[in-house]
């Protein structure tokens, strides 16, 4: 049996995720397909534009058989990290065979030789990096510095591979995939378009795209998503359950900083350096989000960065939060195969399983409490974004129930 996973933000599912997913399953024909989804806090340092529930539905009616979620605790956080939670998750289910990914580059093997070094060479490598950036070089730069450092003239189709942002998760995939047990085929998908593009360059547009499409009150971004979002995005904002901008956070974020120490900030997830200190002081003399990002943004600490140690302050994400592994697989959604295929995993799983967090939460250890815990406040959180301040209610992670999607439901 083959069972291709897909791990994702679909933020939100637009036809470039219909390609990527339609392409891989015609590469390998599984018999089903699991996505690990994230929570509603992203990658980039951002929420979710719509909650988890609403863009689960939208990858089940596309064509995915079972959601699982993947916590805040990896969400949030940087490519490495992002893609270690989510391929544990899929490993863990004892039954995925596959990983469909994207990537820039369409050579599988020259992204795994990439893999390979940082996995081997990971510490010589990081040494020179921190090197270059103490000197103040900026971040691609001090990356080209360090593997010309340690590979010689070797490192160039290295760095030409690495200076293209859509391959970076690839290769963190990958790297991750080399370190497990058991055996996860790899499926590069080539992107098609730029994945962080502003606008709309052809038929596909990027989720960057299509948010500031939202955010602009301009009604194109109907064109570049399946009919099935649509339905999905539409009901969530008339319901004013979104859409859900990083500046929704604004006073909540500030209101964090103004009220820690330093040394409190200092204990907050990627703070370090003495960065405390600059972000307590920008937070009193700033009073929007973006304008303390541009003030705290620096060669070594980008946008992104700052955006998601942010995120973390306002989750109250701290360093002794440190999270190596998932420790639950939780049920986000599923359809009728789906549903088959989560019987299945109970017999195969290595991880707890919950699909009621009521009743879940009774029957893990501590550590896993500890990370839903996060997923949890993160929720509660999240939810204080709502347009509509009746929505703004807290433990919808105890309330919702699975996303069930019958078969004339889906695209």
């Amino acid at each position: 049996m083959k069972v291709l996973g897909i791990i994702a933000e679909y933020n939100p599912f637009h036809l470039g995720h219909l390609y990527h997913l339609q392409t891989a399953k015609r590469k390998i024909n599984p018999t089903a397909t699991i996505a690990i989804l994230s929570s509603n806090f992203l990658q980039r340092g951002e929420p979710a534009l719509i909650d988890k529930w609403a863009r689960c539905e939208t990858a089940l009616r596309n064509g995915i058989d079972l959601v699982l979620e993947l916590p805040v605790a990896f969400s949030s956080r940087s490519a490495m990290w992002f893609a270690s939670g989510g391929v544990q998750s899929l490993a863990a289910t004892g039954i995925v065979t596959h990983l469909a990914f994207g990537a820039e580059s369409s050579d599988l093997k020259k992204l795994q030789l990439i893999a390979d070094f940082f996995n081997h060479e990971e510490h010589s490598f990081q040494k020179s990096l921190d090197e270059y950036l103490k000197q103040g070089f900026s971040f691609p730069h001090a990356r080209s510095l360090a593997l010309n450092k340690v590979m010689g003239s070797d490192a160039n189709d290295f760095i030409n591979e690495l200076n293209n942002p859509n391959n970076i998760l690839a290769i963190a995939y990958l790297r991750n995939l080399a370190l497990l047990s058991e055996k996860i085929e790899p499926v590069l998908v080539k992107r098609l378009g730029n994945y962080h593009a502003q606008r709309p360059e052809n038929q596909f547009a990027s989720a960057t795209a299509i948010r500031r499409l939202i955010k602009e009150k301009n009604s194109s971004w109907v064109n570049y998503v399946p009919e099935t979002t649509k339905e999905v995005l539409l009901k969530k904002f008339q319901d004013r359950e979104g859409p859900v901008f990083l500046e929704n956070l604004e006073q909540g974020i500030l209101s964090c900083l103004r009220r820690m120490s330093p040394a409190e900030i200092s204990n907050i997830i990627e703070v370090n350096e003495g960065l405390e200190n600059r972000l307590w002081k920008m937070a009193l003399e700033t009073g929007t989000i973006y304008e303390l990002i541009e003030k705290l943004k620096t060669k070594r600490y980008t946008h992104t960065r700052i955006q998601r140690l942010l995120i973390h302050l306002y989750l109250g994400f701290t360093k002794n939060d440190v999270f190596t592994q998932p420790y639950y697989l939780r049920v986000l959604g599923f359809n009728e195969k789906g549903q088959k295929l989560l019987k299945l995993i109970k017999t195969k799983a290595r991880l707890p399983i919950i699909t009621k967090l009521a009743h879940g939460y009774k029957n893990i250890d501590e550590s896993a409490k500890k990370m839903l815990e996060l997923e949890i406040r993160a929720t509660d959180l999240y939810t204080l974004a709502y347009p509509d301040p009746q929505k703004r209610k807290g433990r919808l992670d105890f309330y919702r129930s699975p996303i069930v999607i019958t078969t004339d439901e889906q695209n």
